[in-house]
């Protein structure tokens, strides 16, 4: 069972709307663990500990879409709206993303 503080990090993040270069992108939420989108591990690492999981299904458009942004941003839903752009300098994950998308047979 999950715990208070836990439900209240994830308040908001049961549907999400990245939006790249202005385009909406409207996510509803898959799972929130590994276990629940059919994966037997993390698919990805955590940047903090207190991090909380979430997991989207996402089409092959919106991640080239994603990738090829050059701004973006995630807007959560709830009753107190929160926007949230990449901190950090993203070009080596935007390549690498890229690079999978380009080598992907869709």
């Amino acid at each position: 069972m999950e715990n208070a503080r836990t439900d209240l990090a994830r308040n908001g993040f049961e549907s999400i709307v990245i939006f790249a270069d202005g385009e909406p992108l409207p996510l509803e939420i898959a799972g929130w663990t590994a276990a629940a989108i059919g994966a037997s591990e993390p698919v990805y690492l955590k940047p903090v500990a207190s991090a909380a999981d979430a997991y989207y299904e996402v089409t092959f458009d919106q991640l080239r879409l994603i990738a090829e942004a050059k701004d973006v941003r995630l807007h959560s839903a709830g009753p107190r709206t929160e926007s949230y752009e990449p901190w950090d300098d993203q070009r080596s994950a935007r390549a690498g993303l890229i690079e999978f998308l380009a080598s992907s047979a869709y």
